[in-house]
């Protein structure tokens, strides 16, 4: 076994018991009639690169699936358990994305979701770009656009920090150039004291010192008992609004039963998948009879031209019917599958509507937490704070108390002095205290000042990373529309490139439109005119499918994530365009493998093997 040489063991996988195969590289055809196991092996071979799903053979407990070549050797297992199938084992692909792609555009089988989508003219939009990850840059951009909000509102929030800053910094100024001015007075009232009254009494002149300083007290204390009554006021202000705000929210919620929006959900969701199940089976039937009325040979069914009209008999009961009862069928279903088709969209706007009604639920409850627990902080920083004034209160009642005992004190001291230097020894302790107050105001402020400059600062980089996440966000959402519009472009090519080499007859074009829908221009009565998926024949709505999942093999690359692109139920195609199909894709991936019934003639050129049905014991 080469290098090019892929070797596959299978054991009870679908229909098969046990079977070993070697796949050279190129193509490979596995041909053989109905029942004879090509799909089971072909599940078997993707479930050994990395699919998801293995059927296990009936009767068996475990499948098994072994891929290997010269420098690499790969074994899955499923097992059957209580609860479910349970797999083990490392696959040839490993990463969750390349499983994706293998799955939806190399691993085409009649079951492949793009294929199936087409047939059942179902959407295919979220298919063709969820390898791009588009969700993804769209939650990014997202959470980009909600951290740009967050910073607008926290620069909002904060004021004009600059004008507050402004105003700081002048009072500063008018604040130093007064103490300056105040020390200048001092040192005059000083010097005026040391000539007129040298023999000032000591003990007097300590006790108006200690005035001065506990007056200098009293107006701290003043100022911070104002400080911490506003700061309570604010306190209260924000417990109260935060009480409006948990009834509002507690009201949204109570309003609301999670459980039975859940409910009604997913009774939506039940009634929808039903809609859809009954959609396929409705469209499947109409798309037969408008086959057997429209078909050129429907004279093998049975059509009969009478005295009463036209007749056809029912290639299922074999019952004659006159061909108007059959066109009123036709009418009848095509009525319940619109009528189907309208409840689909229905459901699908409702279904989305409740999942946003239980998401605000939910925020609704996350937010009640959040502000019960800021309800808790406040109630804590208004006992501090009560606690606080209390204690600053008691200092002040304290100071005014002593400031009353000094008073007296100098009073009776200064009955015994002279009176003559009483004004000038007034005015240099009102000085001192104003100094004091002075100075400790300017700390203040230089504090306010330094925070404000921080704050400035901070917003600056706040400012700074709203601009960027601006940019991001562009650039984002140009990345998308680009992303989209490339998709769509390449595929259009693609598809254009497949139908040419694929000569189909009546299907002119097929491209998608602008909203991801797939356009046909098919030649009716000699004129090439543009119809819908839903309009077209079974058979060309599976090649339809087939072609689009080929051009995403294509579009995406997906030869470099998986070496192995398998086609199952080919049956749009004839002998002729299976051959163009396997020659356009021969270099586009290392191993094609194909299945075909017996009676197709396949180029010789290509490996070839027969599978047969199992004997029946």
């Amino acid at each position: 076994m080469t290098d090019r040489t892929l070797h596959l063991e299978l054991e009870n996988i679908g229909g098969i018991e046990h079977e070993e195969l070697s796949i050279t590289a190129g193509p490979t055809f596995i041909q053989g009639p109905n029942a004879a196991n090509k799909s089971s092996f072909l599940k078997g071979l993707l479930f050994a690169l990395g699919s998801t799903t293995v059927p296990i053979r009936s009767g068996a407990d475990e499948a098994r699936a072994v891929l290997s070549s010269e420098n690499k050797r790969v074994e899955r297992t499923a097992r059957r358990t209580d609860a479910g199938i349970e797999t083990a084992g490392e696959a040839w692909i490993t990463d969750p994305e390349e499983i994706t792609l293998l799955e939806r555009f190399a691993g085409l089988l009649e079951t492949n979701s793009l294929r199936s989508a087409v047939a059942r003219n179902e959407d295919i939009e979220s298919l063709l770009k969820e390898p791009m990850d588009i969700e993804a840059l769209e939650e990014e951009r997202a959470s980009k656009m909600a951290r740009k909000r967050e910073l607008t509102t926290e620069i909002e929030s904060a004021g004009d920090v600059d004008e507050r800053l402004g105003d700081r910094e002048r009072e500063l100024t008018e604040k130093r150039n007064r103490l300056d001015e105040l020390e200048s007075t001092l040192e005059e009232l000083y010097d005026e004291q040391d000539t007129t009254d040298a023999d000032t009494d000591d003990v007097v002149q300590e006790l108006r010192d200690e005035r001065a300083d506990l007056r200098s007290d009293e107006t701290e204390c003043e100022t911070q008992i104002k400080q911490l009554e506003a700061a309570i006021n604010r306190l209260e202000g924000r417990r109260d609004e935060i009480e409006d705000e948990l009834e509002e929210a507690r009201d949204a919620v109570d309003e609301n039963d999670i459980e039975s929006l859940k409910q009604q959900r997913e009774s939506a969701r039940s009634e929808l998948d039903d809609v859809t199940k009954r959609l396929d089976v409705l469209q499947s039937v109409l798309t037969a009879n408008r086959e057997m009325v429209d078909s050129e040979f429907a004279g093998v069914l049975g059509r009969e031209t009478g005295l009463m009209g036209d007749e056809v008999t029912c290639w299922t009961c074999g019952r004659s019917a006159p061909v108007e009862e059959l066109e009123e069928t036709l009418e009848e279903l095509t009525t319940l599958v619109t009528e189907d088709k309208r409840r689909k969209r229905e459901r699908e706007p409702e279904i989305e509507a409740l999942t946003e009604q239980i998401e605000e639920v939910q925020r609704s409850k996350t937010e009640i937490q959040q502000l019960e627990a800021e309800k808790r902080d406040v109630e804590q920083k208004l006992t501090n704070r009560r606690d606080s004034l209390e204690e600053r209160r008691d200092q002040l009642e304290s100071i005014r108390d002593r400031l009353s005992e000094l008073d007296d004190e100098i009073a009776d001291q200064a009955a015994d002095q002279r009176s003559e230097q009483s004004e000038l020894t007034d005015d240099i302790e009102e000085t001192r205290v104003e100094i004091e107050t002075l100075r400790r105001e300017i700390t203040r402020l230089e504090e306010t000042i330094d925070s404000l400059r921080e704050t400035r600062e901070e917003l600056e980089r706040k400012r700074e990373k709203i601009d960027q996440l601006s940019d991001e966000i562009t650039a984002l959402t140009d990345r998308i529309e680009n992303l989209e519009d490339e998709l769509r472009d390449v595929f259009n090519e693609t598809m254009d490139e497949l139908l040419d080499a694929l000569e189909f007859e009546r299907i002119e074009r097929v491209w998608l439109d602008g909203e991801f829908e797939l356009v046909i221009a098919r030649e009716v009565d000699g004129r090439t005119r543009s119809d819908s998926i839903e309009h077209l024949a079974e058979s060309e709505r599976e090649m339809i499918g087939l072609v689009l999942a080929l051009a995403g093999f294509v579009t995406y690359d997906v030869d470099a994530v998986t070496p192995v692109l398998v086609l199952d139920s080919l049956g749009a195609f004839d002998a002729e365009r299976t051959r163009r199909l396997v020659d356009y894709f021969a270099d586009e991936t290392e191993y094609l493998i194909a299945t075909v019934h017996p009676e197709s003639t396949v180029d010789t050129a290509f490996d070839t093997v027969t599978f047969n049905p199992p004997v029946q014991n």
